[in-house]
């Protein structure tokens, strides 16, 4: 039988580029990311992003400072070595691994390296031949959705479900920030009743400071969560997008909140305290006059009051 990994209550702290090509502050990232996910007790996931920029980026392109994104990868590329550092770290803090590759190349090396978990990017879900070489590594899939039509997350869908592969769907909007009001967070009840087999996430780009978002993501059914992570140095100044250690406490609090708020899926049976709050409300029934022993009792010769006796 094919052992399935259990999405739920999963937390993806992403580093993406936050490092910085400095594996010094990427380790420092990782360590105090797994501090506070210990802290609060969840499931993390830390995860990377690989590039193989010889192939990724045209070579024509590749020393361009005008195209986006393009400066930023080339200048913050780390080596194997590098990345073997970093996921020995994330495994010493407790946390899984996780990567999300953007090429076949990228692929084989999560392989190599042993990570746990892959992730789909947004802009790599019609990827084909990269969502083959994912669909055949054996791993456990996360896949976001952002920009995606119905139709389009129809067919990943579909195709994860007739290769076996055990994975999960994450609501994502592409906009880095994301305004609250585009959030269409009602996309994530969407994709559980067209998906009840497959778990729901809610991968975010808002405010790191808006803790809203995450308690309305988890009353809507999202059971799995994504944000990227960093710290602000001297030297380096993180992004609108990416959370603080802070920050990821404060988050990490306001979701548990919404979970304690939500309380069991199933109709529950009420507590003691509640029954007794209710008794102390209801009225009780009182004889009008003493009632001998098989006497009929007739609506007029009792009444309601509280307390109730």
């Amino acid at each position: 039988m094919k052992k399935t990994f259990d999405f739920n209550n999963l937390f993806t702290y992403d580093l993406a580029n936050n490092h910085q090509g400095d594996v010094k502050h990427g380790l420092r990232i990782i360590r105090e990311i797994g501090k506070v996910n210990a802290a609060a007790g969840v499931r993390g996931a830390f995860k990377f992003q690989f590039r193989q920029l010889d192939t990724f980026i045209h070579p024509e392109f590749r020393d361009r400072q005008d195209i986006k994104h393009i400066p930023r990868f080339v200048g913050t590329a780390l080596s194997r070595e590098d990345y073997e550092k970093l996921l020995a770290a994330v495994i010493d803090n407790g946390m899984y691994t996780m990567c999300t590759p953007f090429d076949e190349e990228s692929v084989d090396l999560i392989h190599e390296l042993g990570i746990t978990i892959i992730k789909v990017a947004s802009c790599s879900a019609a990827d084909w031949p990269l969502l083959e070489k994912i669909a055949a590594a054996n791993r456990p899939v996360v896949a976001s959705t952002a920009g995606l039509s119905m139709n389009k997350i129809d067919r990943l869908v579909s195709f994860f479900e007739t290769r076996n592969v055990n994975f999960a769907l994450m609501h994502c909007v592409a906009l880095y920030p994301t305004p609250l009001e585009k959030l269409e967070l009602n996309q994530i009840r969407l994709l559980n009743e067209r998906f009840p087999q497959v778990p729901v996430g809610f991968s975010t780009h808002e405010d790191p400071d808006s803790l809203i978002p995450v308690q309305l993501a988890y009353a809507l059914g999202a059971r799995l969560f994504e944000r990227h992570v960093g710290i602000n140095t001297d030297a380096y100044t993180l992004n609108a997008y990416s959370s603080t250690p802070e920050q990821v406490s404060r988050w990490l609090s306001a979701y548990q909140e919404a979970v304690a708020a939500c309380g069991a899926e199933n109709r529950s049976p009420a507590t003691p305290a509640e029954l007794a709050s209710l008794r102390s409300l209801m009225r009780g029934v009182y004889a009008r006059e003493a009632i001998r022993q098989g006497e009929k009792v007739t609506r007029d010769k009792v009444f309601f009051a509280m307390p109730l006796q």
